[in-house]
């Protein structure tokens, strides 16, 4: 059976002829199709417009010196211990 020419009825077939262990997995797959398919026809439906958002003067005013950058980062490490060992395995050959 070619996919192009799979029918209801042909599914229909298939589904009689399952397990009935099956059928609860088969109902959540049906479910998961649905939700794809509806998640799909609402997004070709609804396609917004691009907002065009001007960031122009958005951080005036705020200092991003190389100056302050490094005396941020100074105090961002300053409490970092540099002593510190670790215990990495040495790779066997």
């Amino acid at each position: 059976m070619s996919i192009a020419s799979v029918t209801c009825q042909d599914i229909y077939q298939q589904i009689l002829e399952l397990p009935q262990e099956s059928l609860v997995e088969l109902a959540r797959f049906i479910e998961f199709l649905r939700f794809k398919a509806g998640e799909s026809a609402t997004e070709a439906k609804v396609e917004k417009p691009l907002r065009i958002i001007k960031l122009g003067g958005l951080l005036e005013g705020y200092d991003f010196s190389p100056e302050f950058i490094a005396e941020a980062r100074r105090e961002m490490w300053g409490n970092f211990p540099r002593d510190i060992e670790f215990d990495v395995p040495m790779e066997e050959s």
